[in-house]
């Protein structure tokens, strides 16, 4: 056994351990905005391309709907569906686990793609209002038209956000009916329920959007918080 290549001890494993630690050069970390950057790189056309076609629907059925504002909040949950397919890709297609072990979070990675969506909604929201005050004439019912807005947005958002957490690999199926039934309810409502659009009855959609603000700023809170954490937002079933 002379050729036999001689096994190191202990201390000669932890001396070329050692040895490696301190040769290496630490990888500089991302920040969260170069981090963003990189992901609208992949995710802008999907996002964007979803977001106009639904601004356009949106923008034909109100400009033939003229001053009647009881049909904006019918195309608001439109633009969460846009956004979908991206938020649910992880869970869609199974990724999920090599997403809580890559470099970036699973959080941080739904967070970059909620910024990205999020400021498509409002820009395409924003849209709307203008297309809306020019339609009407008037600016007299602004605060309406953005509580109309905002409402079903927030309503939408926290359930897509909820579902995210939970995990389920429907999640992306249910997403899709919760937006698509958002559609359909405030489209009913407005037919069943007419005066819940009146001047009377800001009121009401003020409490509601106070109530799924705070629900929205709690799910916010508990991504932000798993981003500081650099963990998963939620878990993986």
């Amino acid at each position: 056994m002379r050729d036999a290549i001689p096994y190191p001890d202990e201390a000669a494993k932890e001396r070329s351990i050692t040895a490696i630690l301190d040769a290496g050069v630490p990888e500089p970390r991302q920040s969260f905005w170069g981090f963003l950057a990189d992901v609208f790189h992949f995710e802008w056309l999907p996002i964007v391309g979803f977001q106009a076609v639904a601004l356009l629907l949106a923008g034909l059925y109100l400009y033939g709907a003229s001053k009647d504002l009881k049909y904006l909040p019918v195309f608001i949950p439109l633009f969460i569906l846009a956004a979908v397919p991206a938020l649910f890709q992880g869970q869609y297609f199974g990724t999920s686990e090599m997403e809580a072990v890559t470099r970036s979070s699973g959080a941080k990675i739904v967070l970059a793609k909620l910024v990205l969506a999020g400021a498509a909604d409002l820009i395409c929201m924003t849209m709307l209002l203008w297309l809306e005050v020019r339609l009407t004439g008037s600016v007299r019912d602004l605060g309406r038209m953005i509580l109309y807005c905002l409402v079903p947005y927030l309503v939408c958002m926290t359930v897509l956000l909820h579902l995210i957490r939970s995990g389920r690999k429907n999640g992306m199926t249910l997403a899709i009916v919760a937006s698509l039934g958002s559609c359909l309810f405030w489209r009913i409502s407005s037919r069943i329920v007419p005066g819940l659009y009146e001047l009377s009855a800001v009121g009401v959609w003020f409490a509601a959007f106070t109530v799924f603000s705070a629900f929205f700023a709690r799910e916010i809170c508990l991504l932000i918080k798993a981003n500081k954490e650099g963990r998963m937002y939620g878990t993986v079933v």
